[in-house]
């Protein structure tokens, strides 16, 4: 048959020996390579993956995040200056033109519940509570809450 060395030459022996390492160390590397390529892919694949799960637990949950939130800054209200009020006195903030369902939900959340409470507002109260509800600045003032409420707590 085929004889590698015919001649039973040593050297031939370790070019021989020397060639297979080198195929042996290239094959390695290249499958490496390609191996760590797929796994990078698919550590970005889950990591793509994982950010979408939380995106989705967020939307579930934005509503109470945000009330959350929101509830926990309103120590920074000066509710002795506008009062305080209870749930129970609570007037539907709805009628206020520019406040919503949400938006009543976030002024309840820091404990602004009636019409009293938002007429007695200055411009430093309208400033923080602004801030404090994430509300686009200058609406209170562009929607005159302040005048309104006033209206609606004399009717009441």
């Amino acid at each position: 048959m085929f004889e590698l060395n015919p001649y039973n030459l040593f050297s031939v022996k370790i070019i021989h020996l020397i060639m297979g390492l080198v195929s042996l160390l290239l094959g390695f590397i290249i499958g490496y390579i390609s191996r760590r390529r797929l796994v990078d892919q698919l550590d970005q694949k889950l990591t793509s993956t994982k950010r979408k799960l939380v995106d989705c637990k967020l939307k579930v949950n934005d509503e109470s995040l945000v009330l959350h939130r929101i509830r926990s800054r309103a120590g920074e209200i000066n509710f002795s200056r506008i009062s305080n009020a209870l749930v129970s006195e609570a007037d539907d903030l709805k009628d206020i033109i520019g406040i919503g369902p949400f938006l009543e939900k976030r002024l309840h959340a820091i404990g602004i519940y009636t019409f009293r409470q938002i007429a007695n507002f200055n411009q430093e109260d309208i400033e923080k509570i602004n801030d404090i509800i994430e509300y686009f600045p200058g609406r209170i003032e562009r929607d005159h809450w302040v005048s309104q409420a006033a209206i609606l707590a004399q009717k009441k």
